[in-house]
């Protein structure tokens, strides 16, 4: 493999990698205000008054949902947005490292081989999971037609 090859593997990597924790940061975003809404339309709907014993049950379950949001961003869960958008910052740094090193053509083995490493080393580095969804979700961000990003380790020279 030679090293423009090597470059691109890694831009490649490190690119889904960072979208991927971004993907998971607006997921989480998303879902905590779709729960805050969800919760104040129950609790507005318990407000207006239908039948005394629905608007018990749902003055109830949008306080069960009040929370079980509050227990869901406590402890890790409060810096999880934090954690995730650290991570994408650090793999869009890498991919512009990357991205730099590709196309100067000065750069030799040894520092390709540096910024080998260092990926390697991020990616053994404790961070928090890209779930599933967000994983799809930023390959399909990436893969799309008018893509948010510049897949420019896709072309080759």
């Amino acid at each position: 493999m030679d090293k423009n090859e090597l470059l691109r593997k890694l831009a490649e990597e490190t690119l889904y990698s960072a979208k991927g924790h971004f993907k998971s940061c607006d997921l989480r975003r998303q879902l905590i205000t779709l729960t805050i809404w969800l919760c104040a339309v129950i609790n507005v709907v318990s407000i207006i008054g239908i039948n005394s014993i629905f608007d018990k049950w749902m003055a109830t379950i949008g306080l069960f949902g009040t929370i079980a949001l509050l227990i869901w961003n406590e402890g890790e869960g409060k810096n999880y947005r934090d954690k995730h958008k650290q991570a994408g910052e650090n793999y869009l740094a890498l991919h512009k490292e990357i991205r730099s090193h590709y196309y100067l053509s000065d750069s030799n083995i040894q520092e390709i081989e540096r910024l080998n490493k260092k990926v390697i080393e991020f990616d053994k580095s404790p961070k928090p999971e890209i779930s599933g969804f967000a994983r799809r979700w930023a390959k399909y961000s990436i893969e799309k037609e008018d893509s948010e990003t510049d897949n420019w380790f896709l072309n080759k020279v």
